[in-house]
């Protein structure tokens, strides 16, 4: 029984690396691992379900909260709440994030950014199936537990595309929970984050956009995420996503008149070993701007609504 507990905390952790890793709608997402992403795409509401492995019961399931506020003073702030669950594991996490925006020209600038705040953690192991009705105090030492969160991150964005460096965990902290006979160590690591992406304009409606994520772990191998978008006109964009995991994604996004967005994204498995999950993964974006026009944009819009009227009348 002991050993089953620890390949399932092992599993727990290893498939919790894999869920955060892989987000398929990355460009609204990068703020999770650095903040100075906060405010690059306005002030607005975000939000992500990520349902992994589909089918199977108390599979990954991930959930997000994101909001970037108006920016102040060339200064942005924004807040996650993100909560994953699996098995019998449920971890919440609250931070607040800060950047701060350096003019370099007329259409690029440089953004510093922090992140502080906590990760609960809470394993409830009465569901998992026992043999035995009497209490195992071999199993009963996880339990809730607090970690700390600071991160620090630079980007460097333009009209033609964007670069981000992040270390999202600066404080390697770690957890403890023990009991008269059982001593139960988490440790979080340090690891580094880089993002980066082009803009590529076809015509005056139509871009491609592909971007690549590098995460570093050192109790994890490397992780690559390349993605490839193509969007029309800033209102409807299709995309690929491939890893070096051995999984790969489709996605779709709208995006209204009124700045919402709604997007919807499948990723399943490519491995071919007999063993691999192969239950797909599906994820939901819902995104509302929150940036109102500006008083000259007001105006123009309505100098060529006159022109259209005046127009139509002769």
């Amino acid at each position: 029984m002991k050993k089953y507990l620890f390949y399932i905390l092992i599993i727990l952790g290893q498939s919790l690396f894999s869920q955060e890793s892989s987000l398929i709608f990355n460009k609204f997402n990068l703020s999770i691992f650095n903040p100075a992403y906060v405010g690059v795409d306005g002030s607005a509401i975000n939000l992500n379900t990520r349902v992994q492995w589909l089918g199977i019961e108390d599979g990954p399931m991930t959930n997000y909260l994101i909001i970037h506020l108006p920016e102040r003073k060339n200064a942005s702030l924004g807040f996650t709440v993100q909560n994953d669950r699996v098995f019998v594991e449920n971890k919440s996490q609250v931070t607040l994030d800060y950047s701060y925006k350096l003019q370099l020209s007329n259409s690029s600038y440089l953004s510093l950014g922090l992140k502080a705040g906590g990760r609960f953690f809470n394993v409830d192991l009465n569901n998992v199936p026992r043999i035995f009705s009497e209490a195992n105090q071999s199993i009963s030492a996880p339990g809730n537990y607090f970690s700390p969160i600071l991160g620090a991150g630079i980007s460097y964005i333009s009209k033609k595309g964007f670069l981000g460096v992040a270390v999202p965990g600066l404080l390697n902290s770690t957890a403890l929970n023990k009991n008269q006979d059982w001593e139960l160590t988490s440790r979080d690591y340090t690891y580094l984050h880089i993002s980066g992406g082009i803009y590529l304009n076809l015509s005056d409606k139509f871009s491609v956009n592909p971007s690549l994520i590098y995460r570093s772990n050192p109790r994890q191998p490397d992780l690559f995420n390349s993605i490839i978008e193509m969007d029309y006109n800033d209102r409807f964009s299709l995309g690929s996503v491939f890893t070096n995991n051995s999984t790969m994604a489709l996605f779709f996004k709208l995006k209204s008149k009124k700045g919402f967005h709604i997007g919807y994204g499948y990723e399943f498995s490519s491995a071919s070993d007999m063993q691999a999950i192969k239950n797909s993964t599906h994820e939901l974006m819902l995104r509302v701007d929150l940036k109102s026009k500006k008083k000259s944009e007001v105006s123009k819009d309505s100098e060529i609504d006159n022109n259209i009227e005046t127009q139509e009348n002769e």
